[in-house]
């Protein structure tokens, strides 16, 4: 042992000293990891190919074909390439959640975790197009747990901080926003991927737009499209400017309507078969046409996003077009004809804490109650609209997005800094480096160490009290077999008898008698008279009786008791008080006795008491012959209560505390 944990010490010495005499420097991933893919998943992946009517079949002839040759690498790529399909489109299908659940819990232990990650992606990208933010958040969170080690990893790992980011920045938590925004872009910083880094940028846009930071919110989207630009990804760039739209909008900047028209026309003669962003930019548009009174013209743009919102069925497309609507039949005077479905989509996004689309729901609710002269409704609305807005707005949250935002800049500097430097190689760093390293080593081991004793504990006692509760089952259906025999066999024998030798006429006839009720006594011992069909009370009850006609003991009973306890742990409480009784009666010299049987709403109570002599209970519980005491102990135990036994010249009290299980 001493000769091993020297050699650990030699080679953790020489491995730090080596370290320290490398300098930091920063990997930079420049292209990604090839992956060897074969023609289908080829065509799968390219997006002029996902709106092709044989789309789904030719994914799902191909992905079933790999799984029944047992090919599950090539099977996670064409799902991982469906998947990143839809996700790209926002165009989610259920059918396609399913497979890739199915994939989840079939096929993904099988295979490395690199190769896997679009599983969590999707469905934490599914429930953020049904505004189901909190709970996407945990597949995302699963993303980020591991380290990259090459491009794809990289991008993978940063696209689940930017995801969840963005369900941050959805639920009005800005603070958070920025945060995984930060950590997303610091990854992508170390590749080449611009679309990915263009993404963080816009949503790093968006929550300075939130937090009223208006120029870093533009300055933002326009690093986002010049990434976007750069790699000649057209569908972000419009993405960017249905954002930039949004700042407009806040701002109530006199270009607005302008961006409007020019990127709502520039989208459509594009020919980008995006259904999702169609419907996005289609609300604006709608918005534009009704300010400027052109309402037949924007009736005809709500007709055409209809049928992509019914195609997309997804949560976002039916709030951009529900609003759009809304807002067409305001301006029209005819006010929402279907109020319910918008109270119903409010309530919907309040449930998911989504904060933008609160507002948007809540000030076409306010302007048709203006238009119908509910002018109470209108104020109440208004309120509501304030408590969102200042989920967004308030000004704690504000200046901590800003100091946030600085103190990323600050961090990044300062990386740059200190990867420019070598690390510096101290001896005396290295030595508490070592000692630290070793004392972290030895504590973990007895931290570990006395855990597994502490579960190892835990298990042996469940294991005892499980087998003491198997041990008084059995020996309560012994007992009632017994007492069964003896009344039924042995009794009825002894009558037999009496009756055959002349009845009660002789001496043995008398005898016979006396030995027949010695013997039911046995039986009402060892078991109570139909003890399942009285019950608890009943059968303490009869006990009590039997005490008072037999011994020279005045005993009483105070019993509150509503039947809460299975009938084995009646069974048990019965036996308690019946050994209690019996030290009673043996022992304690006491003239008078009480039982009590207390049930509270979470907690079930038992307590016998006597005023006897007495006896030191520590003392008496050490010797061998206490066994009463602790059968006593040990039944209470058995059925999930605490036995307390107090003792004194003036008695001795017994409390049972036993709590309810629902």
């Amino acid at each position: 042992m001493n000769n091993r944990f020297a050699n650990f010490l030699g080679i953790t010495l020489v491995l730090l000293l080596n370290s320290c005499s490398e300098t930091d420097t920063r990997v930079i991933y420049h292209k990604e990891t090839s992956v060897d893919v074969d023609k289908t998943c080829t065509w799968l992946s390219k997006r002029a190919y996902f709106h092709d009517a044989d789309y789904y079949s030719v994914f799902r002839n191909y992905y079933e074909k790999q799984l029944k040759n047992t090919r599950f690498d090539k099977a996670a790529i064409a799902l991982s390439e469906l998947t990143e399909q839809e996700m790209y489109f926002s165009f989610f299908q259920k059918s396609t959640l399913d497979t890739v659940r199915s994939f989840q819990k079939m096929i993904e232990p099988k295979l490395s975790w690199d190769s896997t990650l679009f599983v969590e992606s999707y469905i934490g990208n599914y429930y953020i197009n049904q505004s189901k933010y909190r709970q996407a958040i945990p597949y995302f969170r699963k993303i980020t747990v591991n380290k990259p080690f090459n491009y794809n990893t990289c991008v993978e790992v940063a696209h689940g901080y930017g995801d969840m980011a963005f369900c941050y920045f959805a639920m009005g938590q800005q603070g958070k926003a920025l945060r995984y925004n930060s950590k997303a872009l610091a990854l992508f910083n170390q590749t080449t991927n611009y679309t990915g880094r263009g993404g963080i940028y816009d949503n790093m846009a968006l929550v300075n737009l939130y937090s009223k930071n208006y120029p870093e919110a533009e300055v933002c989207f326009d690093k986002a499209m010049a990434d976007y630009k750069r790699v000649n990804d057209m569908g972000n760039v419009f993405i960017s400017l249905h954002n930039k739209i949004i700042l407009y909008q806040e701002m109530e900047d006199p270009r607005l309507y302008e961006l409007i028209d020019s990127t709502y026309h520039l989208f459509k003669k594009s020919k980008i078969a995006d259904e999702s962003l169609e419907v996005a930019l289609s609300s604006f548009y709608v918005d534009m046409l009704l300010h400027e009174g052109r309402n037949s013209e924007a009736k005809a743009v709500l007709f055409d996003m209809k049928k992509n919102v019914d195609k997309l069925n997804s949560v976002a497309s039916d709030a951009d077009y529900i609003i759009a609507l809304a807002n067409y039949q305001i301006k029209a005077g005819e006010g929402i004809k279907d109020i319910k479905l918008i109270e119903k989509a409010l309530k919907a996004v309040e449930e998911q804490d989504d904060y933008q689309n609160q507002i948007a729901f809540g000030h076409v609710l306010k302007d048709n109650a203006v238009l119908t002269k509910n002018y109470e409704k209108a104020y109440l609305i208004s309120e509501k609209l304030k408590d969102a807005e200042n989920m967004i707005n308030n000004q704690k949250m504000i200046t901590k997005t800003l100091e946030l935002n600085k103190l990323y800049e600050t961090k990044r500097k300062e990386r740059q800094i200190n990867n420019q430097k070598e690390v510096i190689a101290s001896g005396r760093i290295t030595i508490a480096l070592l000692v630290s390293a070793l004392m972290g080593f030895f504590l973990i081991i007895v931290v570990v160490s006395f855990r597994q004793k502490q579960k190892k504990n835990r298990s042996e006692n469940r294991r005892a009290l499980r087998y003491t509760k198997q041990l008084l089952l059995k020996t309560e259906e012994e007992r009632k077999r017994i007492a069964s025999d003896l009344h039924d066999s042995v009794s009825h024998d002894l009558l037999n008898l009496k009756n055959s030798i002349g009845g009660n006429a002789s001496p043995a006839g008398e005898k016979i008698d006396t030995i027949i009720n010695d013997i039911r006594s046995i039986s009402r011992n060892l078991h109570p008279v139909m003890f399942e069909k009285v019950g608890l009370s009943a059968s303490v009850e009869q006990l009590v009786d039997r005490a008072q006609s037999v011994n020279r003991l005045m005993v009483t009973s105070d019993i509150v008791y509503h039947g809460s306890l299975s009938v084995s742990n009646e069974l048990q409480v019965y036996r308690i008080i019946q050994e209690a009784l019996s030290n009673i009666i043996k022992y304690a010299e006491a003239v008078a006795a009480k039982i009590i049987i207390r049930e509270e709403t979470n907690h079930l109570q038992i307590q016998i008491k006597d005023n006897g002599l007495g006896f030191n209970v520590l003392e008496t519980l050490s010797r061998k012959d206490a066994f009463g005491l602790h059968n006593i102990i040990e039944r209470s135990k058995a059925i999930g209560g605490v036995a307390k036994i107090q003792s004194d010249k003036n008695g001795t009290i017994i409390t049972i505390d036993l709590k309810k299980t629902p």
